[in-house]
C-alpha cells in the first residue's frame, strides 16, 4: 500500500505542479501528510518524519539566505552596473562583439543567482542594440538562457538548492563535481556566437560606421551608484576572494556568505539602522525560497521514513532491464532538456529525482552522477521551460513569443546539452 499510495502522491504533486494553480509550500507540506494519514501513519509518527526532513535542509536554507541577502546588497548598490559599465566600452561594430558582451551581461548578473535578474538585466539593456543591428530577439533570448543556465549550477543557485535539498545532497559537494562540466558549458555558450552570428549576417544583421558611432555615443553614460566607487572597488574584490575560497575548499559557503554578508552591510551602509532596513528589504527575496526549500524537506522527510521511496525504488528496480541499468544516469542526461521543458525543474528535482537517485545506485552510479545528469539539462533549458514564470517574463521583455522562442533556441540548446552530455560520459563525470 506505501508503495502505490507513494507514486499517486508523486502524481498528484506533478499534475499541481503543472496547473500552476497551487504554490509550492501548500503542495510538499500538505500532500505528504495527507498521504501519511491515508496510509494509516499516526500524527507522532508524521512528526518525526518531518523533524527529520527539516534537518537535511538546514544548511541549505542558512546557504541560500546568506547568498541571496550578499548579492542582493551589491546589486543594490552598482556593483554589477559598474561592471557591466565597463564590459560595455568594449562595444565594437560587429556582430560578434555584440553577442559576446550579451553573454559577459548574462553571466556576471547571473551572480545573484536569480533568472528573474538576470533577464531584467540582460534583455533590456541588450535588445535596443540588437534591434539597431538587425539581429532576431530570439538569439538575445537563447545567449541570455545559455550563459545564465550556465551560471545555474553554482552551490547559492536555485537549481542546485532545490535539487540537493529533494535528494538528500550537498549544494558544495556538487558544485565541485559539475564544475568542469559548468565550464564546458560556459565556454560553448560563447562560442556559439561564432555560427550564431555568421546565422544572422546572413539574414542582415549589421549597421553602418556612422550608425554604430551613434550607438556607441549613447551608452557611454555616467554609471550611478550609492556608494564611492572605492567600495564598489572593495566589494568586488571581497567577492572574488569568497569565491576563490569557496572554490578551494578553504571556507565553507555558509560560513563564506555570512561573513561576507557582514562585511558587506557594514562597509557599505555604517549606520546600523541602514543595515537593518537592508536586510529587511531583501529578506523578503529569500523568504519565498526558504519556505520552499522546508517544503521540500517535508517531503523528503515522509518518503525516506515512511516506507514510501523503498518501496518505490524495488517497483522501478522490477521494470528496469539489467542491461539498461548501467547506462540510466547518461540516459537521464540526454533526455534532461525536454524533460524539464516539459515538466518544469520543480518536476524533476523534487518528484522524480528523489526517486531515481535511489535506482542509480543500485546500478552502482552515483548521487552525485545523478543529480549532474539532471542538473546540466534543466539549467540550460530554463527559458524553454513551459510551465515556469521566469521564461515568460523574458518572452515579454524581448517581445517575444513562445513558439518562436522554441523554434529558434531549441535546437541550439538540445544540441549544446547532447555535447556536454559526452563530454561528461567521457571524462567519467556521468558514466555511459
Amino acid at each position: 500500500m506505501l508503495t502505490a499510495v507513494g507514486f499517486i502522491m508523486l502524481l498528484v504533486i506533478v499534475v499541481l505542479l503543472l496547473s500552476g494553480k497551487v504554490s509550492l509550500p501548500p503542495i510538499f507540506v500538505v500532500i505528504p501528510v495527507v498521504a501519511c494519514l491515508i496510509c494509516g501513519i499516526g500524527l507522532g509518527d508524521i512528526n518525526n518524519f518531518i523533524s527529520t526532513g527539516l534537518k537535511s535542509v538546514l544548511n541549505t536554507v542558512a546557504l541560500f539566505t546568506f547568498a541571496v541577502l550578499y548579492f542582493s546588497i551589491l546589486n543594490d548598490v552598482g556593483m554589477f552596473d559598474v561592471i557591466v559599465s565597463k564590459i560595455m566600452r568594449y562595444l565594437g561594430n560587429k556582430v560578434e562583439i555584440v553577442m559576446w558582451i550579451t553573454c559577459l551581461v548574462a553571466t556576471i548578473s547571473h551572480l545573484d543567482g536569480s533568472g528573474a535578474t538576470t533577464m531584467l538585466v540582460t534583455i533590456p539593456m541588450m535588445l535596443p542594440i540588437y534591434k539597431k543591428m538587425k539581429i532576431h530577439p530570439e538569439a538575445l533570448l537563447l545567449l541570455a538562457a545559455l550563459c545564465s543556465g550556465s551560471m545555474n549550477m553554482t552551490p547559492w543557485c536555485s537549481s542546485v538548492l532545490r535539487l540537493t535539498s529533494a535528494t538528500g545532497g550537498d549544494a558544495m559537494e556538487l558544485w565541485r563535481y559539475v564544475l568542469p562540466l559548468q565550464a564546458v558549458c560556459l565556454v560553448l555558450s560563447y562560442l556559439v556566437v561564432i555560427p550564431l552570428a555568421r546565422l544572422e549576417r546572413a539574414h542582415g544583421a549589421g549597421m553602418s560606421d556612422a550608425e554604430f558611432a551613434e550607438l556607441k555615443a549613447s551608452l557611454n553614460k555616467p554609471v550611478e551608484t550609492k556608494v564611492s566607487m572605492n567600495i564598489i572597488l572593495f566589494d568586488i574584490a571581497l567577492t572574488i576572494v569568497l569565491l576563490v575560497a569557496m572554490l578551494t575548499g578553504l571556507v565553507k559557503s555558509n560560513l563564506g556568505f555570512m561573513l561576507g554578508l557582514a562585511i558587506v552591510l557594514v562597509v557599505n551602509f555604517p549606520n546600523p539602522k541602514e543595515q537593518t532596513k537592508k536586510v529587511k528589504e531583501f529578506g523578503g527575496t529569500a523568504l519565498n525560497m526558504i519556505m520552499i526549500i522546508f517544503s521540500i524537506g517535508v517531503l523528503v522527510g515522509v518518503l525516506s521514513d515512511s516506507g514510501m521511496m523503498d518501496g518505490m525504488v524495488a517497483a522501478i528496480l522490477s521494470i528496469v532491464p539489467e542491461s539498461l541499468g548501467s547506462h540510466l544516469v547518461w540516459i537521464i542526461s540526454a533526455i534532461s532538456v525536454p524533460l524539464s521543458m516539459f515538466l518544469g525543474s520543480d518536476t524533476v528535482y523534487m518528484a522524480i529525482a528523489p526517486i531515481m537517485a535511489n535506482v542509480v545506485t543500485v546500478f552502482g552510479s552515483s548521487l552525485l552522477q545523478m543529480n549532474v545528469a539532471f542538473l546540466i539539462g534543466a539549467c540550460l533549458s530554463a527559458n524553454l521551460c513551459l510551465v515556469g514564470p521566469t521564461p515568460y517574463l523574458a518572452l515579454g521583455l524581448a517581445d517575444v513569443d513562445m513558439p518562436s522562442n522554441l523554434k529558434y533556441c531549441f535546437p541550439w540548446v538540445f544540441g549544446m546539452s547532447l555535447i556536454v552530455s559526452v563530454i561528461g560520459g567521457i571524462t567519467g563525470i556521468i558514466p555511459f
